[in-house]
């Protein structure tokens, strides 16, 4: 397996969606505004950032999916029994939902070809690093939500 070149980190989407989670209006507007920047990962510097960038924005869309809400507060109050009816609904976990639909994303939209040309990496280390960079940002997202 080859390792990412330089760590990202995605500290300040982390932030807004906790802001948002805590109900904070302006937090929840900056989150919107950052998940459309991010939808086509404008300004990213690298391939993985480009590619996790892109992962924050469908992983959210995801969850709202799952959920059936796009309101972040109301999401995380969810009890315990709802989550477990949702994951036997929708027949796999939150996690398997959000990289599942990452993964089938960047395959629909061709993301690892258009990535590697655009930043000159090898296809094999971007298809390595894929799935891993999905549940990374996945557990992130979940774990500020819960």
């Amino acid at each position: 397996m080859t390792l990412m070149p330089k760590p990202i980190e995605f500290k300040e989407f982390y932030e807004l969606l906790k802001a948002a989670k805590n109900g904070n209006k302006k937090g929840r507007e900056k989150l919107e505004w950052i998940l459309a920047e991010y939808e086509h990962a404008e300004g990213s510097e690298s391939a993985y950032d480009e590619l996790g960038q892109v992962f924050c924005h469908i992983g959210v869309m995801g969850l709202y999916d799952y959920a059936g809400s796009d309101d972040i507060q109301f999401i995380s109050r969810l009890e315990t029994s709802v989550w477990d009816y949702l994951e036997v609904r929708m027949g796999m976990s939150l996690t398997q939902h959000m990289v599942e639909t990452m993964i089938e994303h960047a395959k629909q939209h061709e993301l690892s070809t258009k990535m590697c040309d655009k930043w000159d990496i090898s296809r094999e280390e971007l298809a390595e690093n894929m799935e891993d960079l999905a549940v990374y940002v996945a557990e992130g997202i979940i774990e500020v939500i819960d």
